[in-house]
C-alpha cells in the first residue's frame, strides 16, 4: 500500500524481534475506506432482509395463485442477487481491513537493523516491486563470503574446504572459514569467467561487518 510514514520505532543498529512494530503509515485514508465498506455492507444486509421478506411473501402468494409465476421468479432472483451483493460487500470490507493492518509495519525476523531507508513524513509508493524500508540482518554472528573464483582455479575448490582470509579493517589478523557451496552459475565480466564460492564464517565477536572486502586463500 501507499502512504506517508507517520512514526518510526527502529533506527540504525536497533535490535528488533519478530512481529515487533518498526514503522507506521498514516492510516487515515484506510480507516475511511473501512468505514465506507462497513456502510456498504450494512446497506447490502438491509436490502437482503427486504428481499428475504419479499421472497417469503411471494412464496405464500404464489401457492395461493395470487401472483404470476413470473413475479415469483423475479422475487427469488432479487433475493439471490441481494445475497451475492452481501458477499461482494463483505469481501470489500475484508480487503479494506487488510490494507488498514498493512499500515503497521512489522519486523519479519529477530535481528538488527542494518539500514533505515525512510524518514518520518516520507511518502511510500506501492508498485510492482515493494519499496525497501529497512534492511534487517537476522544474525550477524554468522556471516558468509561470496568469493569470485576464476574458472582456472575453481576446479581446486570443494565443499568443506578450509579457507583463511583477511580484511582491510584488521590487516594483522587472519580469519578462518569453510566452503559451504560452489555455485554453478558463471559470471562473465570483461571476458573473465568466475564462479561464486560461498564461505561460512563464525563472527561471534562481531568484528566483521556486512559489505567488507575479504582477501581469501583456499587451503
Amino acid at each position: 500500500i501507499s502512504g506517508n510514514i507517520q512514526k518510526l520505532y527502529a533506527d540504525w543498529n536497533s535490535p528488533v524481534k519478530a512481529n515487533q512494530v518498526v514503522a507506521e503509515l498514516d492510516p487515515s485514508t484506510y480507516k475511511a475506506q473501512v468505514s465506507q465498506a462497513e456502510g456498504d455492507l450494512a446497506s447490502a444486509n438491509a436490502t437482503l432482509e427486504l428481499n428475504q421478506i419479499e421472497a417469503r411473501r411471494a412464496d405464500e402468494l404464489f401457492k395461493s395463485k395470487l401472483i404470476s409465476e413470473s413475479d415469483h421468479d423475479t422475487a427469488i432472483a432479487n433475493l439471490h442477487q441481494a445475497q451475492a451483493t452481501v458477499q461482494i460487500r463483505q469481501a470489500s470490507l475484508d480487503t479494506a481491513k487488510v490494507n488498514l493492518q498493512r499500515c503497521t509495519i512489522l519486523s519479519p525476523v529477530d535481528g538488527i537493523v542494518i539500514s533505515r531507508n525512510v524518514d518520518v513524513g516520507q511518502t511510500v509508493a506501492a508498485s510492482l516491486s515493494a519499496p525497501t524500508l529497512f534492511v534487517i540482518a537476522n544474525d550477524l554472528t554468522k556471516m558468509e563470503i561470496d568469493a569470485n573464483v576464476s574458472e582456472a582455479d575453481v576446479g581446486g575448490v570443494e565443499v568443506d574446504q578450509n579457507v583463511t582470509f583477511t580484511v582491510d579493517a584488521f590487516p594483522t589478523r587472519t580469519f578462518v572459514g569453510k566452503v559451504i557451496q560452489v555455485r554453478n552459475a558463471p559470471t562473465n565480466y570483461q571476458n573473465v569467467v568466475t564462479y561464486d564460492c560461498v564461505i561460512s564464517v563464525d563472527n561471534r565477536d562481531l568484528k566483521l561487518k556486512p559489505g567488507m572486502t575479504a582477501n581469501v586463500t583456499f587451503v
